[in-house]
């Protein structure tokens, strides 16, 4: 495989190409003329006169009186010629060539470009079909073409997920839209009486629009926390606090929460948006494991900073558990709000932590149950 060349090398070469091959034109060409001519001219002369002509010029040489006189008597006047007006010939004729040879090396060099830039242009026209091969020699163009391709992967990817989110959205939101229609025209009708027990219904139906719009926000957000205001964050005071927060609900589905929080473990983050991390897991942790002991621990492993939520539940589904923090994946397939939320909790948590140079890893307890890890830098 040829190795590409920088485009502004290639650029540079060229240029000295048709700079030094014009100045050698120049300063070669106008002698040629002139010794085309004096070849032309003695050709025209008999051989007696070639001859004669021939004879001074080795005697006094070219630029002798004797010699121009002996051309001027052979008739040599008409074949004069103005240096001056064949130099600027010269140069015109030099500079022709050079504009059409440039011209040429140009149209070479910007070809891949062009190409490029059509390519760009069905891309921004709604194409996401992967581009072609563009055949270049310029390391810049490849580059340019390797990152478009690249680009167009991750548009058309975008475009996927897009239309998933859009369709689970619209999933989720038709079905207490569904059923405020039916209870509404059923009070209309005189089904249904206009009770609390009915407006508790309405209010629950909405309530779960409410919820659904807000986790949607979060996600959003949460894509942002990477350029938003940080602030350090004791991690277990945090997380001790979370805790704290939920410890009705925690009881209420009876989970016995082990913590093993050690101090000073401090990060650089928001503390609202982490806040909502860890609620997210607690929260996830009593509507999957009721009834199952669990314990959650904050440490410093390997540099960073580790929270780890390990429950005895029934553990994560059949399948990679990492699929589970992609938005709007749940861990059954019936989209039923029964059996859980909207399906954005786990990828909320992993958009913030990534945003925050972290990772997270979804994982199976040794003897059962599910086991969500952070890793995040330390601050400082």
């Amino acid at each position: 495989m040829t190795r590409a060349v920088s485009l502004k090398i290639q650029i540079a070469l060229l240029a000295i190409l048709i700079a030094v091959a014009a100045a050698i034109a120049a300063l070669t060409l106008p002698d040629a003329v002139f010794s085309a001519r004096d070849a032309l001219f003695e050709a025209s002369l008999s051989q007696a006169d070639r001859e004669a002509l021939q004879s001074v010029r080795g005697a006094t040489g070219q630029c002798s009186p004797l010699y121009n006189a002996t051309l001027d008597r052979l008739g040599f006047a008409g074949w004069r010629m103005n240096y001056s007006f064949v130099l600027g010939g010269v140069v015109i004729a030099v500079a022709g060539a050079m504009a059409l040879l440039a011209w040429w090396l140009a149209a070479y060099l910007a070809a891949p470009i062009e190409m490029l830039a059509r390519v760009v242009r069905r891309v921004a026209s709604g194409e996401r079909a992967p581009p072609p091969v563009i055949p270049t020699r310029s390391a810049e163009v490849e580059t340019l073409a390797a990152d478009f391709a690249s680009m167009t992967s991750a548009l058309r990817s975008a475009d996927d997920d897009l239309r998933l989110r859009s369709a689970a959205i619209a999933h989720d939101i038709r079905t207490p839209l569904t059923v405020l229609r039916g209870r509404l025209t059923g009070l209309r009708e005189g089904v249904f009486r206009p009770d609390a027990a009915f407006v508790d219904g309405l209010i629950e139906q909405i309530g779960w629009i409410d919820h659904l719009v807000a986790d949607v926000n979060a996600l959003s957000d949460a894509g942002q926390a990477g350029v938003g205001t940080r602030e350090a964050i004791d991690l277990s005071q945090l997380v001790g606090g979370c805790v704290d927060a939920l410890r009705p609900e925690l009881a209420t589905a009876g989970i016995a929460l082990e913590t093993a929080l050690d101090p000073g473990v401090v990060i650089s983050a928001n503390e609202g948006r982490m806040r909502r991390v860890i609620l997210n897991i607690l929260r996830n942790l009593i509507r999957y494991a009721p009834q199952a002991p669990a314990r959650i621990s904050v440490s410093v492993e390997a540099g960073a900073a580790c929270v780890v939520c390990a429950d005895q539940g029934p553990g994560w589904p059949e399948g990679d558990p990492e699929a589970l923090t992609d938005a709007f994946v749940r861990g059954e397939a019936s989209r039923s709000r029964a059996t859980g939320g909207s399906g954005l909790g786990l990828s909320i948590v992993r958009t913030t932590v990534n945003a925050y140079g972290g990772s997270v890893a979804l994982t199976r307890g040794a003897s059962g149950g599910a086991v969500v890890t952070l890793r995040l830098p330390l601050a400082g």
